[in-house]
């Protein structure tokens, strides 16, 4: 778990616990972060995936989403007006840490913004990596930010992760089976990320 900076942080304090993340992001290819979003953004957040959720007109990619058993999941996009409170505060608290995990000096880009919903009866998922080989390339670095909006224990399934394939040849097949995977945390906690 990376500490998060405390709002009104100086430069320094901003500085170490992006520095702190970035130990852990190289080593594990993974960082959590508890409480990145505060109350109200999360509720914001959760209040448009419920809308877009109903939404018919909204992209959906639940058909090809893997273990997509009908009715049990859905993943669709999420405009991203409609999630600017949220974006606004994931660029504030942790924008230096994706800066230098990504090594740009200037804006991140977005490539998507979107949810998913599981419902009781769906199947896990198949280990995959969440950013294609064909988007990224060695000249170039993405990274996913999941964030919970309702807490979930253990018993619902947890983001794993095989620690060390952030490092792992982009041309190597989805399928490749990993040694060793761990979970992201035992569970999650509504605003938390990884």
């Amino acid at each position: 778990i990376a500490p998060l900076p405390p709002p009104g942080a100086s430069e320094a304090e901003v500085a170490a616990a992006a520095d702190a993340a970035l130990s852990l992001w190289r080593r594990n290819g993974v960082v959590v972060f508890e409480k990145l979003l505060t109350p109200h953004a999360t509720e914001a957040l959760l209040s448009a995936v419920r809308a877009a959720e109903a939404d018919d007109g909204a992209t959906d990619y639940t058909l090809v989403t893997r273990n997509a058993k009908r009715g049990t999941r859905s993943h669709k996009a999420l405009p991203v007006s409609a999630a600017r409170e949220a974006l606004g505060e994931v660029a504030q608290r942790i924008g230096p840490f994706l800066s230098a995990a990504l090594g740009g000096s200037g804006a991140l880009a977005l490539m998507e913004s979107g949810f998913m919903v599981t419902r009781p009866g769906a199947e896990a998922q198949a280990f995959h990596r969440d950013v294609a080989p064909g988007v990224v390339s060695a000249s170039s670095l993405a990274a996913s930010l999941q964030v919970a909006l309702v807490d979930t224990c253990a018993e619902q399934g947890v983001l794993e992760v095989s620690p060390g394939s952030h490092r792992f040849d982009p041309a190597a097949p989805e399928t490749t089976s990993f040694d060793r995977r761990v979970a992201a945390g035992g569970s999650a906690t509504a605003g938390g990320a990884a």
